[in-house]
């Protein structure tokens, strides 16, 4: 019987050897397929996300070309656009920070600090997962704080209802009801 066992565990050691070596052997080039198929994944990933980007871009220029704006307040800011489309991961966070500290910095003029606010805004409202609440936030803000800025894009119009319609109205919510509600909290800002 002890014959019989120490031959099972040299088998079993044996064994155990030639598959530690068969698998020591394999693993560089599993290593390497793994590393590759993740590059290839990861390049894949950008290229989309960079065609997801232009496809937005295209969207806003599209929305944007009826846009009562006739002096350009609503045009895009390209350097911002193109740190979004390098940083796959954190581009809109950095953009949305940046122009968070130009907004406020209060040695700017105000048609700077505006601009940074309204395109806060934009962001927050177009962004692959919308956070309505800020977009909403940062239009009321602009309006209330900023009254010789960007008024074309509050002008009463069909587009303007559109684009409310679009990117800013809450489940159950109307035009009409977001607007009476915009209308009520910038008395509330104003009189702060």
């Amino acid at each position: 019987m002890r014959v019989r066992l120490t031959y099972t565990k040299t088998k079993l050691a044996a064994v155990g050897a030639v598959c530690t070596l068969m698998l020591a052997g394999c693993m560089p080039g599993t290593i390497a397929t793994t590393v590759g198929t993740g590059y290839v994944y990861e390049q894949k990933q950008d290229q989309k996300y960079k065609h997801d980007v232009e496809r937005a871009v295209d969207q806003y220029q599209q929305d944007h070309a009826n846009s009562p704006c006739q002096h350009g307040e609503d045009r895009i800011m390209e350097p911002a656009i193109k740190i979004i489309k390098e940083h796959r991961l954190t581009g809109v966070n950095e953009v949305i920070e940046r122009l968070d500290t130009i907004y406020n910095d209060h040695s700017l003029p105000d048609n700077v600090r505006a601009g940074a606010l309204y395109n806060m805004a934009v962001l927050e409202s177009r962004r692959k997962h919308p956070n309505k609440g800020k977009a909403r936030d940062y239009f009321k803000q602009l309006y209330a704080e900023f009254p010789n800025e960007y008024r074309c894009i509050f002008v009463e119009s069909d587009w303007r209802d559109r684009m409310i319609e679009k990117q800013l109205l809450l489940p159950g919510e109307t035009v009409d009801s977001f607007l009476e509600d915009a209308r009520r909290d910038a008395e509330r800002r104003r009189a702060r």
